[in-house]
């Protein structure tokens, strides 16, 4: 009985092609941790084949190669380092693509002490300044609120600016 080939190159042409995909979505990984809507975006900039690339996707999510919990893990470890408050790293995850569960559940747990977040950063930025004067304060109230620390978190660190400097 002969082989149909008519169709024989189209599965070499799409088994590469998938083979291609793989590999640049594994070299992407191989870099940093993306969420799966960064993986996206990237890949159908490259090979506009959306139905092949949400299988990897998938399968990727899967095997746990990739992983948005453990990207959001990762980001918030960065961002925590950096002085960011939780509003601005909720912001920042929403953006990424990081599900509203997800952010919330990672925000909310104990992991982090956001009050003395906030404190530390106020520190650094004020140095050793005795008194803050109403623009200092003003000032530093919305530095804190740019870098996503809420109201109630800014108003207890600069409470507790004030008790460390008695």
């Amino acid at each position: 009985m002969a082989r149909d080939t008519r169709n024989y190159p189209m599965d070499t042409e799409r088994r590469d092609l998938v083979k291609n995909i793989r590999l640049r979505a594994l070299n992407l990984l191989a870099l940093r941790e993306h969420t799966r809507q960064e993986l996206q975006i990237k890949l159908e900039a490259k090979f506009h084949d959306k139905a092949i690339i949400s299988q990897l996707l998938d399968e990727l999510e899967a095997t746990h190669i990739q992983s948005d919990e453990r990207y959001a893990e990762m980001f918030l470890r960065s961002r925590v380092r950096k002085g960011h408050g939780p509003n601005r790293i909720k912001v920042d995850l929403d953006k990424k693509g990081v599900t509203s569960e997800l952010s919330h559940a990672l925000l909310g747990s104990d992991s982090v002490d956001w009050r003395r977040l906030a404190l530390t950063v106020l520190q650094r930025k004020c140095g050793e300044k005795l008194d803050l004067s109403k623009t200092d304060i003003a000032r530093n109230g919305r530095f804190l609120a740019q870098r996503g620390f809420s109201t109630e978190q800014i108003y207890q660190a600069f409470k507790d600016y004030n008790n460390s400097r008695q």
